[in-house]
């Protein structure tokens, strides 16, 4: 048990902690656990950044970063929190089994990708480890195109203001964190960094989707960084591919974070404007002692459902290729409410008017059928006289 839950199987493992699947033994919910490692918990520093990534993505609250709704301490005194249980794979997977996607298809999780993003910058929060293996896809209800896009892991996340009175963790000068493949010039250099090196990231990124590759590829992982700081992008051109996604995924890997978009928002409005169809209507290395200290795993079948679930393909090459070419005119569907007159009240006394009219109507009638009687009367006596 950890918790609440009954620990069924071991999911994942990476540099924080491990991940299990769990349940609840009496309303049978499916939940993820990450219990933090042995030897991480050693440093005060990463207990710290621990605590701060559950704090972190309950205070941005976005529907595109994995939910963490528990934190609790372990019998050996280590601590855990509970994440929603998701079904699907990781964008990194994803990639390995389908290779490159169609322009319109990468857009698609980009900007699904940014809007999250950008819920997190709005609260001081720069994720700074962004990656295809920190991208968890979510099979739609249908099992089409697109998945739902997930944020996970966000324990190197900086945070520019703190959260709850929390003290912010501190990142010593010169000390480089992330993955050097996706790493912001900035970012290798040591350097404070920004919501605009977030737009590195997912930059490199975009590369990956719709190249298949990394736009940065060494052995030795200090010469990647070296690469960020000195080497020019090269994008292969290709002739189903928009010119305008390349100039935007190549602004984002611009060198100088001033020449990058300002914000999360100016990456959306350029997927939407290259893609109007977009626009809206209204794993790390582990260690040799993960398991010492393990979470005791429950011996009854696990008839949960596999995390690892394949997402489905976008649209065969034909299909997409034509999605990535938006139509020669679109409807124009106004995005404000559409605003429908209340019916006029009636006219002042019309119904007044009206019945007496009627009585008049009524009047006259019977007027004319006395007199009638009447004539008729007299003509009658006159015959008989």
């Amino acid at each position: 048990m950890l918790g609440e839950y009954v620990v069924r199987r071991r999911i994942d493992a990476g540099g924080m902690g491990t991940v299990y699947a769990g349940v609840h033994p009496v309303i049978g919910k499916k939940v993820a656990i990450k219990l933090i490692h042995p030897h991480v918990a050693q440093n005060p520093e990463n207990i710290q950044r621990f605590r701060q990534e559950a704090m972190v993505v309950n205070a941005i609250g976005d529907p595109g970063i994995v939910d963490i709704f528990g934190f609790g301490e372990y019998d050996d005194g280590r601590y855990y929190f509970v994440m929603e249980y998701l079904r699907g794979e990781r964008l990194l997977e994803f990639l390995k089994r389908h290779g490159k996607l169609g322009a319109f298809a990468a857009g698609q999780l980009l900007r699904m990708l940014a809007l999250s993003l950008a819920a997190a910058h709005a609260k001081g929060v720069i994720h700074r480890d962004l990656k295809a293996e920190n991208i968890f896809l979510v099979p739609s209800n249908d099992g089409h195109w697109p998945p739902r896009t997930k944020l996970l892991d966000f324990g190197l996340a900086k945070l520019l203001e703190s959260i709850d009175g929390q003290d912010l963790p501190k990142t010593r000068q010169g000390i480089t964190l992330g993955t050097p493949y996706y790493m912001s010039p900035e970012q290798c250099r040591g350097k404070p960094v920004d919501a605009r090196s977030d737009i590195y990231a997912l930059g490199v990124l975009g590369y990956e989707m719709i190249t298949g590759r990394l736009p940065f590829v060494h052995e030795d992982l200090t010469e990647v960084m070296h690469m960020h700081l000195r080497e020019k992008v090269q994008l292969p051109p290709a002739a189903d591919r928009p010119p305008l996604v390349d100039e935007l995924i190549l602004g984002c890997l611009e060198k100088n974070p001033e020449d990058r978009p300002h914000d999360m928002h100016e990456v959306i409005s350029a997927l939407e404007m290259i893609f109007p169809p977009l626009a809206p209507l209204r794993i790390d290395e582990t260690g040799s002692d993960f398991e010492s200290g393990s979470p005791q795993i429950s011996e009854h079948d696990d008839d949960s459902e596999p995390i690892q679930t394949p997402v489905a393909p976008p649209p065969a090459h034909g299909a997409s290729a034509a999605a990535d070419s938006p139509p020669a005119s679109l409807p124009h569907v106004p995005s404000e409410t559409l605003r429908v007159a209340p019916a006029p009240p009636p006219r002042h006394n019309s119904h007044v008017v009206e019945v007496e009219g009627a009585g008049r109507g009524l009047g006259l009638f019977l007027t004319g059928f006395f007199l009638g009687m009447m004539m008729g009367m007299g003509v009658l006596y006159l015959i008989m006289r």
